[in-house]
Formats: structure tokens, sequence, C-alpha cells
């Protein structure tokens, strides 16, 4: 049997070997519960040790942890604004809309107004709940559906198999997605499981938009959601590079 220090000792050297370490691989080599090798990594995030990620740890990366959702709201708030508002006038009447958990997405339903007969699908307590409220006060008229799965209350949202499940019901008019990091190639994001919920809603989806701030250019996420080159538009405060292969008139710096 591992005593605590050891356990320590042994993981740092796994992830050190290996990139990534599994929390169930884990509790089965050290003879312990899944719980305690919870305990163990947040230990060792505290040391900067590793950075956790969903199921596991990696190596670590201050910019691989994902803020807090109450964090990232405050963040560049004027930047976001001025996104969701841009990103808000692509939305018409009668249609069919996915919304993402992210904080720039979720200010769009703050800039809807005048839309009738449309369908909002999110996986996001608080896009719901702003959502609920262009109902309340008639700027909009509108079914709102709140996604089922798995609660992530650091991130304000729900995801898992039940959420993609759900989804994959759905053949949305658009899809407004987030990231958390982009760059000339890929986009990413943080948990595995939300990775997962956005592709969905992209492939299900007959246009995408990515809305999505320049902090997030060339950070480093662990998970693909899918190639820049598939979003049908990009909406973000970030001048198109030249090395990025894009459709100039659907990159839109705001």
């Amino acid at each position: 049997m591992y005593k605590k220090k050891s356990r320590l000792d042994v993981i740092c050297q796994r992830v050190a070997n290996h990139g990534k370490v599994c929390v169930n691989d884990l509790a089965v080599y050290f003879e312990v519960t899944p719980e305690t090798i919870r305990k163990d990594l947040e230990l060792l995030e505290a040391d900067k040790k590793i950075t956790r990620v969903h199921g596991g740890a990696v190596k670590y990366n201050y910019l691989n942890k994902e803020q807090s959702f109450s964090h990232k709201w405050q963040k560049q708030a004027h930047v976001k604004e001025r996104l969701a508002k841009r990103a808000a006038q692509f939305i018409h009447n009668a249609e069919i809309i996915a919304l993402d958990g992210g904080t720039t997405v979720g200010r769009i339903p703050k800039y809807l107004n005048h839309l009738s007969n449309c369908t909002f699908v999110t996986h996001s307590w608080m896009t719901m709940m702003e959502l609920n409220k262009a109902v309340e006060e008639q700027r909009i008229e509108a079914e709102i559906m709140m996604l089922p799965g798995k609660a992530n209350t650091e991130q304000d949202v729900v995801r898992g198999p039940l959420t993609n499940q759900l989804l994959q019901s759905f053949k949305f008019d658009k899809a407004f997605l987030s990231c958390g990091a982009f760059d000339t190639t890929h986009v990413y994001e943080y948990d595995l499981e939300e990775a997962l919920v956005s592709r969905t809603m992209m492939q299900q989806s007959a246009k995408t938009l990515l809305v999505t701030d320049s902090t997030k250019r060339d950070n480093t996420a662990s998970f693909v959601i899918d190639s820049l080159q598939e979003m049908d538009y990009i909406i973000t405060d970030y001048a198109k590079p030249e090395i990025i292969e894009f459709d100039p008139s659907h990159w839109l710096q705001m």
C-alpha cells in the first residue's frame, strides 16, 4: 500500500513520463478509491505540479486550467458585449438556434428583439435565464429548451452523454459556439465533454458561428472541437492573419 507522499511522487512521475494520467487508472494502480485520487490531484494542482482536466490530470500549465464562469463573465466584458450584439443580428424569425455555454454567447439574448416563432436550445443556465428574460420582456416570442445532463457548476453548464443524445434529435438553423482557445488551424475546449457538446451542435446545424474574443488566440486547451475552416462565420475582435485560410467576408472583426 502506497502512503500519500509516495502516491503524489508516483503521480508526478507518471505525468512527466506520459503527459496525462487518468483517475480510474490511478485508483486501480494504488488500490484506493477514485475520490482519494481526486484529492491527491487537488493537492498537486495547488502546488502547481499538475493541471487537472476532466477524468485525470496533465502537465502543469496555467493556461490549460479553465477559469471560473464568474471570472470569465467579467473578463473583456465590453468586447464580449460588442461581439454578442453583432451575433444577435444573425438570428431571424422561425429559426431553431443552438447556443452554447460561453460567456460571449450567453450575452446574445440581451440583444434579441422583434423575433417570433423561434426555438432556442442551450446547455447553459445563464443563457437560459437571459432567454427567459427576453421572453418576459416581450422582446421575443420563442420556445426555450434547457438540455439535460451532468452539471458542471463551476462553468454553469450541463454536459455528458444525455446532453449529446438529445442534441442529436434537433436540426438547427444556426449554432453559436464559444471556445477555450483557437489557433491558425483548430478550435479547442478545456473540457472533453464540453468539446463534444459543441461538436454535436455543429454537426446538427446548417451553419455554425464561432463567437470569441482575441484573448483565446493561441491559448492552450486540451480538446479539439473542430477545424477553424469548418466554421461558417467567425465573429471576433481579432484581425484575420494572412496565414489563416478563411473567407474574409465571413471573418467579422468587431
